[in-house]
């Protein structure tokens, strides 16, 4: 347990329980930074607002592109307060090794699946719902990236929520530089996009 008083116990395959003695826990979310393979790194603005705003925890969709990206989140945050899975574009393998491709936790009672996400970005909800068989789980939340589009809907009482990327390269993708807070508590999760 940190400082903070909180904990991550991660479990077999990918499952999780944070545990908290606080009654809300905000989440900054990140994915699709690319660093260094389209920018240098993740954008200083972005790391200040989590730090001003006093994130528990930074979730990361994948796609880094690098391990050293991901060290840098842990060296800022700390490595309990860094969650992330790894990406289609994460072909280092020692990144491959401490990530996994999916996560599974459970956050105040809310069921919440973290996945990079597959596919061109049109239909990605309808796609995600129909791969993972959705209609017949118990999530709440399904957090993902890929796309490098903010998504921030709900369907089938399930919250779909994409931070989008930091790092746009053309407008075949898009052209649009975001990330995500996530503000959990028992009876609630709001969501929230920021645009850089």
């Amino acid at each position: 347990m940190n400082k903070t008083g909180l904990s991550l116990n991660l479990i077999n395959e990918g499952k999780g329980l944070i545990k908290t003695d606080k009654n809300e826990l905000l989440i900054g979310v990140l994915s699709d930074t690319h660093v260094p393979h389209r920018a240098s790194s993740i954008p200083e603005k972005v790391i200040d607002d989590f730090k001003r705003r006093n994130v528990d925890f930074v979730f990361h969709l994948g796609d880094f592109t690098s391990l050293e990206a991901y060290e840098t989140l842990i060296n800022i945050f700390g490595k309990n307060k860094v969650i992330a899975i790894h990406g289609n574009m994460d072909f280092d393998p020692k990144l491959r090794k401490v990530l996994p491709d999916k996560l599974e936790l459970e956050i105040f009672g809310h069921k919440i699946l973290l996945i990079h996400g597959m596919g061109g970005p049109n239909m990605i909800v309808k796609r995600l719902i129909k791969k993972l068989a959705l209609p017949n789980s118990d999530y709440d939340v399904i957090i993902f990236g890929h796309t490098h589009r903010p998504v921030n809907e709900k369907k089938n009482n399930i919250l779909f929520f994409n931070p989008g990327t930091t790092t746009p390269i053309d407008n075949r993708l898009t052209i649009i530089s975001s990330y995500g807070y996530l503000k959990i508590s028992k009876n609630n999760v709001e969501p929230e996009i920021i645009y850089l």
